[in-house]
């Protein structure tokens, strides 16, 4: 049997918890178009609607296969890929906001980055998934955010 934290890098696709949702979303306007691109289990599109989000793009389709014109991504990727899915948004332009682990911040595509700006939590998002949990901190790591977060500050603690 795999330790809690070998099972947790056997997977990389886990439910976002609803803090965390609540944590981005106080920064975004309720009419913003909001794309959600990784699917996981669907229930990241109720909980960012119970939270008054109107207008929300969630399907479950292959994230590099496609684009949402004029909305901003919020999620919460799986992390084996999250260097190819800042590319491509950087690439297209499209602003985001990322939940990914505090440890990202080492990655040259990220700290070379002056556009880009991190939200730190003060607590440890707890990700569901049966009774598993990260060996790591999470963050939201933002991108073409700063009429959102009314900051040019790189580091922001929420």
């Amino acid at each position: 049997m795999l330790s809690s934290n070998l099972q947790w890098l056997k997977k990389d696709d886990y439910t976002t918890p609803k803090n965390a949702w609540e944590d981005i979303l106080k920064y975004i306007p309720k009419t913003e178009k909001i794309w959600l691109p990784f699917y996981n289990d669907g229930e990241c599109e109720t909980i960012v609607k119970s939270l008054g989000y109107e207008n929300v793009e969630h399907y479950k389709k292959d994230f590099f296969s496609y684009d949402i014109q004029e909305a901003i991504v919020i999620d919460n990727p799986p992390y084996s890929c999250k260097k190819e899915v800042i590319q491509k948004l950087k690439m297209r332009g499209i602003p985001f906001a990322l939940l990914l682990p505090l440890h990202t911040l080492e990655r040259n595509y990220i700290y070379s980055d002056e556009d880009l700006q991190v939200l730190i939590n003060k607590g440890k998002y707890v990700f569901r998934e049966g009774n598993m949990r990260p060996p790591f901190k999470a963050i939201w790591f933002c991108w073409g955010f700063q009429t959102y977060l009314k900051s040019d500050k790189r580091l922001i603690w929420i």
